[in-house]
């Protein structure tokens, strides 16, 4: 019996860190809106409902760059560029503010073989909820798409493969599938970052059961998508962001209509919101969208800190106005 017990033990010594769920200290901080003038809460058609700036001493924690948010809003679930996915409780006041943020919870991504996903292999950059409960992760670097099964926790899972796009493997390794977003019956919309697809457009596909078709996505000015949400008329929220050097980041929300989006055409989408500094902004790669209490549409942003000490990993949320 002891000469089983020592090699059983030896297997559990020698597993990688992160290898199982474990609990995390998590801290949070409320942000305003624009630190230099507290009233405001406006920015374009977003109302501004509460933020928070998220750390932990755990050294997994960050690059967050896909979300999703239940129904209630009270469970937040990312996968990061480090090959790790995040699980989180939200807090809010009675006003339904976003206020702050407890029980996180960090595991390591596996791959189809059950090993966890390493260095290239778990760029992890956007998710997409899917109606069954199960979660379709898509990866750059090594470009593709994995198919986590339904469960408490699906990214704790054993994924499968998914079929990728056309031409996706031919796309620049650090510009892949940011942009991943289940648009109703079996439907899936997907955006490059980086591939072109003409001087002023990216490439993007939509497809069901993993029949992909190519569509092209309008470019303006530096932004490129980094993901989206459904909203609840069937329309597409889309998420863009730009970095220029003596400007600092900023991001702008992007509505495309549910009609507008077929093989073969350009889509382009209406300008919502746009947010710069001096307002709180940072390098936001992750959109949510729920219903609130009053029937409105929440949408929460969270921001990817690149393990940069001077970045942030900032949760913000916002009611839309109008439908």
């Amino acid at each position: 019996m002891r000469l089983l017990i020592l090699p059983l033990l030896c297997l559990c010594l020698a597993a990688p860190h992160g290898a199982r769920a474990q609990a995390i200290s998590l801290f949070s901080q409320t942000v305003p809106l624009n630190p230099r003038n507290a009233d405001q809460l406006n920015a374009g058609q977003l109302i501004y409902r509460g933020g928070i700036a998220l750390r932990s001493t755990d050294r997994r924690f960050g690059g967050y760059s896909g979300l999703h948010i239940s129904a209630n809003g009270r469970r937040m679930m990312a996968v990061s560029d480090r090959g790790t996915w995040l699980r989180l409780n939200l807090r809010y006041e009675r006003a339904g503010k976003l206020t702050g943020a407890r029980n996180g919870r960090i595991g390591a991504l596996k791959g189809v073989s059950g090993a966890t996903l390493q260095g290239r292999s778990g760029d992890a950059e956007s998710l997409s909820m899917l109606p069954d409960g199960s979660v379709l992760v898509s990866f750059e670097r090594r470009h593709r798409l994995l198919h986590y099964p339904s469960g408490s926790n699906p990214l704790a899972g054993i994924p499968r493969r998914y079929p990728t796009p056309p031409g996706l493997a031919a796309g620049p390794s650090n510009g892949g599938i940011e942009t991943l977003v289940h648009v109703g019956r079996g439907y899936l919309l997907a955006i490059s970052e980086r591939q072109r697809a003409g001087p002023r457009a990216l490439r993007g596909w939509v497809g069901v059961d993993g029949d992909w078709q190519d569509f092209n996505y309008a470019r303006t000015g530096s932004f490129r998508p980094t993901d989206a949400t459904l909203l609840p008329n069937g329309d597409i929220l889309v998420l863009e962001r730009r970095f220029l050097l003596g400007k600092g980041t900023a991001i702008r929300l992007v509505r495309v209509p549910r009609r507008a989006i077929a093989p073969g055409r350009t889509l382009r989408g209406r300008e919502i919101a746009r947010i710069a500094m001096p307002m709180t902004v940072d390098n936001f790669e992750g959109i949510g969208a729920r219903p609130g209490a009053a029937g409105e549409t929440l949408i929460y942003l969270i921001s990817d800190n690149n393990f940069n000490p001077l970045q942030r990993t900032l949760l913000m949320m916002f009611s839309l106005k109008g439908r």
